[in-house]
C-alpha cells in the first residue's frame, strides 16, 4: 500500500512550474509574498473573457423583481448578462463615473445585482458592497463613510436607501438610481431614487468594450469595498484590491486537488479539480452577494467555470428544496444551516444527488461530514475559513482529511500562512490555544478612513488579529474554538461553545445549536444552550438537556436550554449570538425565580 502524500508534498506537485496552482513572488502592499501566477489580473479581464467563452451557458436562474407573483422567475446567458453589463458600464461612463471610483452597489441577489456589479469593474470603478439588510441610519454611516459618486439600488434597498436622499448629499454622496420598476413604491421613497434605464450610446459601448482611459487598472488597483457584520459596532469598509479579491479563483480548488493527491490520485487527477468541467454545475447560492462568501466564493468560481446560480427570493427550506429539484440544483453551500436544513427536510426526494457542499462562518455539527457521506456517498463536503479580511477563504478541509479530523478547519493554501499567538503576540507551540492570526496576499489592504481600527487589526509584519481563539495541531490542521468575545468562562475554566454545541448536535432531533454564558453570582458564568429542532422532531428543555449532559464534562453541562423556531441570524447567515444571550439569559433567571418551568443541570 503506498503512505499518503503528506499535505507538504501534495503543495509541492500542485504548485510545480507550469501547473495551474504555479506560485511567484510579488510585493503586495509593500510585503513579499508568493501569489498565484494564473490568478485573473482584474474582474475586468475575469468578466470579459469568462462571460464571452460562457456565452451561451445559462448563467442565473433568478425571481422576477416585485410585484411580478412569487414564484416568477426568469433565466440569463452569460452573452445576454455581458451585454447588459456593457450597457451599464457605459450608462456609468457618460454620467462621468471613472477608473478608482466609487460606486455604491445595495441590493438582494438578483440578475441586476450582478449586472450592475460587473458593469461598475468593466470601467475599472470600485463597487461599494452595501449590506441590503442594515438599517436607515447604519445605510447612512456606510455611504457616508466611502462617499460614492453614485449609489444602484434594487427597490428593497431603495425603499431604505431613497428617503435619506437630503441627508446623503449633505454628506457628499451622489444620486442614488433604482434598476428595477419604482412606479408601485411610495411617494416619499419614489421622490429619492432615479429609475435606471441602462441606454448608452453605441459609442459608448465599444469605448467600454475596448478598455478606453484603464491604462492604470491593475493587480493592486482597489477591488471592492466589502464591510463587516457591525455586530458590536458601527460596520468597518474593508478595501481589497484586485488581486486581494481574486484570489478565491485559484485558491478555492486547492482543497479538492489536495483531497484528490492525498487519496492516491494523480497530478493529473488533481489539476482537473481546477479545469471547467464538460458538464456545467448548478449552484444553489442562499447567501448575499454583498458579503465576500457569495461574492468572492462562489459567484467567482461559478463565472470562472461555466456553471449556473440559482438565487432566491428569501430564505426559505421548503423554496430551497423545490427549487434543487426544479433546477437541478447539484452544488449548495453557505453557513452549516443551510446544508443542515435541505438535508433534514422530507421535501428532498430521496434520489436527489448533490455533488458537493461547502460550507463555512459559523462551527458546523461535527457529525455534518458523516451525514453528509451517508446520504450522498459520492459529494464532496468541504469546511471552509475565512473573513471579510482575508477576502474569504483562508484554510479549507475536504475529502478523507475532514472525516478523520471533523472539528477541523483545514490547512491554510500555500500561498498563505497562519498561527497561533499569546496576549502579546508571540508565537505559541503546537496544541496551544491562542489568538489565530493570519498572512497573505489576500489579506485586506484596509479599513476606509480608519487608521486606528487597522492599525489594531494588522501588526507591522502584515499579520492580521482574527479574534478567533485556535490551536494549530503538529500536522497543521486549524481547529477553532470560539471567538475571543464568546469564550465562556465558569469559574476561571474556559470553555468553548463548540464544544458544548457539537454534543448537543448529536441528538437528531437537534436542527440548530447556540452555546452562550449566563451570568452566575457565584462563578460569573455558565453554560446556556438554545436550539431549534429538525422538521418532525418534538423534544423538551428538559429531554434537550438530558440527552447532552452525559457526553459533557461537568464544567460545560448546560443549566438552561430554550428551544425556538429558528435562531436569530445576520444576513451572511451567522447566528447573532448577543439576541441569543439575551433571550437565554432571560429564561435562566426566570427559572430560578420558579417561574421559567426549566430544570437546570446540576452545578
Amino acid at each position: 500500500m503506498t503512505a499518503k502524500l503528506s499535505i507538504q508534498e501534495c503543495d509541492k506537485l500542485l504548485t510545480q512550474p507550469g501547473s495551474p496552482y504555479e506560485m511567484v513572488e510579488d510585493v503586495v502592499e509593500g510585503r513579499k509574498y508568493l501569489v498565484w501566477k494564473h490568478t485573473p489580473p482584474t474582474f475586468r479581464e475575469l468578466i470579459m473573457d469568462k462571460f464571452q467563452q460562457w456565452a451561451t451557458r445559462e448563467a442565473v436562474s433568478d425571481p422576477v423583481p416585485e410585484p411580478a407573483g412569487y414564484y416568477a422567475r426568469r433565466h440569463t446567458t452569460y452573452g445576454e448578462m455581458y451585454g447588459l453589463a456593457l450597457q451599464l458600464g457605459a450608462w456609468l461612463r457618460e454620467r462621468g463615473v471613472q477608473q478608482g471610483e466609487r460606486v455604491g452597489l445595495g441590493g438582494l441577489n438578483s440578475l441586476g445585482f450582478i449586472v450592475a456589479y460587473c458593469g461598475i469593474h468593466l470601467i475599472g470603478a470600485v463597487p461599494v458592497m452595501l449590506n441590503a439588510t442594515l438599517t436607515a441610519d447604519t445605510q447612512l454611516h456606510c455611504l457616508g463613510l466611502t462617499k460614492p459618486k453614485l449609489t444602484l439600488v434594487d427597490q428593497h434597498s431603495g425603499v431604505i436607501i431613497g428617503p435619506l436622499a437630503a441627508q446623503l448629499q449633505a454628506l457628499g454622496v451622489g444620486p442614488t438610481y433604482c434598476y428595477d420598476k419604482i412606479g408601485h413604491l411610495p411617494a416619499n421613497v419614489r421622490a429619492g431614487l432615479v429609475e435606471l434605464t441602462a441606454v448608452a450610446s453605441p459609442g459608448s459601448v465599444l469605448s467600454v468594450q475596448a478598455g478606453h482611459g484603464l491604462d492604470g487598472l491593475g493587480p493592486d488597483s482597489d477591488g471592492a469595498i466589502f464591510f463587516t457584520s457591525g455586530t458590536t459596532s458601527k460596520p468597518k469598509g474593508v478595501i481589497c484590491t484586485q488581486r486581494q479579491c481574486l484570489h478565491h479563483v485559484v485558491a478555492s480548488s486547492i482543497p479538492a486537488a489536495r483531497a484528490v493527491l492525498r487519496a492516491g490520485g494523480t497530478v493529473e487527477e488533481a489539476f482537473s479539480v481546477h479545469t471547467p468541467p464538460p458538464e456545467p454545475g448548478v449552484m444553489l447560492i442562499a447567501v448575499p452577494l454583498f458579503h465576500v462568501t457569495g461574492c468572492l466564493g462562489w459567484m467567482m468560481r461559478a463565472w470562472f467555470l461555466g456553471f449556473k446560480v440559482v438565487f432566491m427570493r428569501r430564505w426559505n427550506v421548503d423554496d430551497a428544496v423545490k427549487l434543487c429539484i426544479d433546477e437541478r440544483v447539484n452544488l449548495i453551500g453557505g453557513v452549516p444551516a443551510i446544508a443542515t436544513a435541505i438535508i433534514q427536510s422530507p421535501k428532498l426526494p430521496p434520489d436527489h444527488v448533490f455533488d458537493g457542499l461547502t460550507y463555512g462562518g459559523a462551527p458546523p455539527p461535527q457529525r455534518l461530514a458523516s451525514d453528509i457521506a451517508a446520504r450522498w456517498p459520492a459529494a464532496s463536503a468541504t469546511h471552509a475559513y475565512g473573513m471579510t479580511e482575508t477576502n474569504g477563504l483562508q484554510v479549507a478541509l475536504t475529502g478523507a482529511d475532514y472525516h478523520e479530523r471533523p472539528e477541523s478547519v483545514g490547512l491554510s493554501i500555500p500561498t498563505s500562512s497562519m498561527r497561533v499567538v499569546d496576549e502579546h503576540g508571540h508565537p505559541l507551540p503546537p496544541n496551544t490555544m491562542g489568538l489565530l492570526q493570519c498572512s497573505g496576499p489576500n489579506i485586506m489592504k484596509c479599513y476606509v478612513d480608519n487608521p486606528a481600527a487597522t492599525a489594531e487589526a494588522l501588526t507591522p509584519d502584515g499579520w492580521l488579529n482574527t479574534g478567533d481563539m485556535a490551536l494549530i495541531c503538529p500536522e497543521g490542521f486549524l481547529y477553532i474554538r470560539d471567538r475571543a468575545k464568546d469564550v465562556i468562562i465558569r469559574g476561571g475554566e474556559n470553555i468553548a461553545s463548540a464544544e458544548v454545541e457539537n454534543e448537543v448536535f448529536k441528538d437528531d432531533r437537534i436542527a440548530e445549536c447556540a452555546a452562550v454564558p449566563v451570568p452566575d453570582d457565584r462563578l460569573g458564568e455558565l453554560v446556556g444552550v438554545a436550539v431549534s429542532l429538525a422538521p418532525g422532531a418534538s423534544a423538551t428543555p428538559e429531554s434537550v438537556l438530558a440527552a447532552a449532559a452525559p457526553r459533557l464534562r461537568h464544567p460545560a453541562r448546560p443549566v438552561v436550554c430554550v428551544i425556538m423556531d429558528a435562531l436569530p441570524r445576520n444576513p451572511n447567515g451567522k447566528m447573532v449570538k448577543s439576541d441569543i444571550k439575551k433571550i437565554v439569559a432571560d429564561r435562566y433567571e426566570a427559572a430560578k425565580r420558579g417561574s421559567g418551568g426549566l430544570v437546570k443541570a446540576k452545578l
